[in-house]
């Protein structure tokens, strides 16, 4: 699929219509993690099993702190 960059405010972005969100089960509650490849990005729906494994690796010192 071949999609071309849009003007949206001061920044660039890429309108996923309804068709390719459906195809990926995202809706608008959905967050997506946009990784840096050599060939170019990968964006992938962010499952909340990931979002809670980046935050406790990012704050672990201080979830410990809190268990205390």
């Amino acid at each position: 699929m071949i999609k071309k960059l849009q003007t949206i405010g001061n920044s660039k972005g890429i309108i996923l219509d309804h068709a390719l969100r459906e195809l990926l089960g995202l809706n608008d509650d959905n967050q997506v993690e946009i990784i840096p490849k050599d060939d170019g990005i990968l964006i992938r729906k962010v499952s909340v099993q990931d979002a809670y494994k980046h935050v406790s690796e990012k704050h672990r010192k201080s979830l410990d702190k809190l268990g205390r």
